[in-house]
């Protein structure tokens, strides 16, 4: 019970964004959806909702703090490729609640005319409560925004 309402809270900030917020699904490892709120120009926030669909199900939470670097490289000398990085926090639920620290690290490609961005994005994980290690989520997705 206490995970939907977490579920709902979330999805329902989601749905208050205005034109500089998106959602999108992102595949890999975690699979799920994900949002981003634009602070600025170069700064976000982004935060997604996923399972793990390896060995074991488990439901996470993460959300980052994102600096942005515009046209860091170039995809066949036309297409920019947006470098980001930053750092914060995943919540897993396993046998018990695991919590650990993100550093998210992407390239994202933003299609302007039709609002939407594609991205690919590693994120080592360090866990600290219930359990200790690393672990790295591996993703890509895209968002439509509104």
């Amino acid at each position: 019970m206490k995970l939907l309402l977490v579920i709902l809270l979330v999805l329902m900030s989601f749905s208050s964004w205005s034109n500089e917020k998106g959602i999108g699904i992102s595949i890999g490892n975690p699979t799920g959806l994900n949002g981003k709120y634009w602070l600025d120009s170069s700064k976000a926030v982004d935060a997604g909702l996923a399972w793990s669909l390896g060995k074991h199900t488990n439901f996470s939470l993460h959300s980052d703090y994102l600096l942005h670097k515009d046209g860091a490289f170039y995809f066949n000398d036309v297409h920019p490729l947006d470098l980001y990085y930053g750092i914060g926090g995943r919540m897993e639920f396993a046998d018990d609640i695991e919590i650990g620290v993100r550093v998210p690290v992407g390239l994202t490609h933003r299609f302007e005319q039709e609002s939407a961005d594609v991205f690919a994005e590693v994120a080592p994980i360090v866990d600290f409560l219930t359990k200790t290690g690393l672990e790295i989520h591996l993703l890509f997705g895209g968002r439509y925004y509104f």
